[in-house]
């Protein structure tokens, strides 16, 4: 018997996060996979996710490899995960200054 909590969720991107998406679909399905982890609760503590601090502090970032992605949770019951950025390390934070 499973405790497990089944939850819905969506995952969007912004143009800025599809576009580095097309270029890196092998990041995408790592960062898709990484989520999908988290929401079902399959070994989170193994998923390098940190809280942004500062002006952003509804943010968070996931990182995988090189890469860091940016993104914000929406809703609670249903989970939206609202991706901001995505790309290396040193471009993704310089990048932040520039969101809404």
């Amino acid at each position: 018997m499973s405790n497990k909590i089944s939850t819905e969720y969506e995952i969007q991107y912004t143009k800025k996060a599809e576009k580095f998406f097309k270029k890196h679909e092998d990041v995408r399905e790592q960062y898709e996979l990484s989520i999908r982890r988290l929401i079902t609760d399959e070994h989170p503590e193994e998923i390098d996710i940190k809280k942004i601090n500062g002006k952003r502090n509804d943010y968070f970032r996931i990182r995988l490899g090189n890469y860091r992605v940016v993104y914000a949770v929406i809703n609670k019951r249903i989970v939206v995960i609202n991706t901001l950025l995505a790309g290396p390390r040193g471009d993704v934070y310089k990048k932040m200054t520039n969101l809404n």
